[in-house]
């Protein structure tokens, strides 16, 4: 089948937004930036399990409300711009508002950075159904699996050099200064990704009837019911996410271990960026042949083997070569997930359904909303070692759900199976 110019316009268009956006992320990253930002202002783990929830979670568990909307629209693009400009005026918002932040009290501080987080989460999740849905309808087979990888390398490329830049504000700034420059700079990442959405060539789309309440209920038992390899998939998100979410914890635990000072969170960021880059480099030669099952089966091992290997090396006595070592392999994790994630659920869901599959998925994957509240609790009463030893071993139970799951690089191998099996 013949690739048209519009279909090559919204390949390039997505892979623009992915090269900005990479800077967004790391500039505003969740696993160190934010809990770094937490402590700054002078909250605690609880404040980051908040925050956590906010933009791992919330996303996720409010598309359900925004699919049937999204997926009743002819048109879905402009959907997406419109919400990405809310997105960059909430993180200008949040910059403006640290600049005199040090004048402020903490409790003041931490709940207008959570409002303009949730704003940031909530545009997020109704840009993201619209993503899913226009990758898949404008990016055709032949260029969807080369969009996939390709985009994981100019990600890696651009927080690269964006966590260099991210590691010389931390360090050359003070205060709360340093992350109001942070996200005043996320935020013009964000209006140049949008560039990448104008260049999205668009069909319209016949016009589907706006689902209930009650249709949508209905629709999500059926799914679940009939399709077991989207059913695995939510069982294995909701599984995998506690290491994810666990990530962010990572860091106050160790600086409050080695007594690390704040100007070394850069160095970190750094660190994180690195392993990312580095994986990245390695995920397209085992998608290759195992497909991104075999990028979850790594997520899975690996979010049982860090967790362990840093308790486990603290208490050996371990130095601060530690976190040269746990760094770049949380990294590396993060970046697996990110994308498996969405290739996935773009590989696994029907054309026709895939805005409300995207609902769906988000709508029960209860552990991104729910894990990050419950481990900051904890930690302020249980040593972070016996948190962090229990979710890694969670991490295994994902392990045969995968190998349950039939995407498409399977699909071969499975009428093979089906042949033997009636012989």
């Amino acid at each position: 089948m013949e690739i048209t110019k519009d279909q090559k316009s919204s390949y390039r268009g997505f892979l623009v937004h992915g090269i900005f956006l990479a800077l967004t992320v790391t500039f505003t990253e969740i696993n160190s930036v934010l809990p770094a930002l937490v402590l700054q202002v002078g909250g605690s783990e609880i404040h980051i399990g908040i925050i956590t929830a906010i933009m791992v979670g919330l996303p996720l568990v409010s598309q359900l409300l925004f699919a049937p909307f999204i997926q009743s629209r002819r048109k879905k693009k402009a959907y997406m711009i419109g919400a990405i400009y809310v997105r960059m005026a909430a993180l200008f918002g949040i910059g403006m508002l640290l600049l005199g932040a040090d004048g402020l009290t903490p409790a003041l501080v931490l709940t207008s950075i959570y409002s303009g987080l949730i704003l940031f989460s909530l545009s997020g999740a109704f840009a993201g159904i619209s993503y899913v849905s226009l990758i898949g309808t404008t990016i055709p087979d032949e260029l969807r699996h080369r969009f996939f990888l390709r985009k994981q390398v100019f990600w890696s490329i651009g927080v690269l050099l964006s966590g260099i830049l991210t590691r010389y504000i931390i360090t050359g700034f003070s205060g709360s200064v340093r992350y109001a420059f942070l996200f005043s700079l996320a935020s013009l990442m964000l209006a140049l990704a949008s560039i990448g959405f104008w260049m999205i060539r668009e069909q319209e789309e016949s016009s589907t009837e706006r689902p209930g309440l009650n249709e949508i209920i209905h629709s999500m038992k059926s799914i679940l019911r009939e399709d077991h390899t989207f059913r695995n998939y939510c069982l294995t998100a909701n599984i995998l996410t506690s290491a994810i979410v666990l990530i962010p914890f990572y860091l106050p635990s160790l600086v409050r271990w080695y007594g690390i000072s704040s100007s070394s969170i850069g160095t970190i960021v750094l660190l994180q960026m690195g392993g990312m880059l580095l994986s990245n480099l390695i995920w397209p030669k085992i998608v290759g042949p195992l497909g991104f099952k075999g990028i979850l089966k790594i997520e899975s091992v690996s979010g049982f083997v860090i967790p362990l290997l840093m308790v486990t090396a603290l208490t050996a006595g371990a130095g601060k070569w530690l976190i040269y070592l746990i760094f770049p392999l949380l990294g590396a994790l993060s970046s697996a997930h990110k994308m498996s994630g969405e290739a996935v659920l773009v590989q696994i869901s029907d054309k026709e359904k895939r805005a409300l599959y995207s609902g769906i998925y988000g709508a029960i994957n209860l552990t991104s909303a729910l894990a990050p509240l419950l481990i900051g609790i904890l930690l302020n009463s249980l040593p972070f070692q016996a948190i962090f030893t229990v979710l890694g071993i969670l991490c295994l139970a994902a392990y045969p759900l995968i190998g349950k799951m039939v995407c498409p690089v399977d699909i071969p191998r499975a009428r093979e199976d089906m042949v033997g099996n009636q012989k």
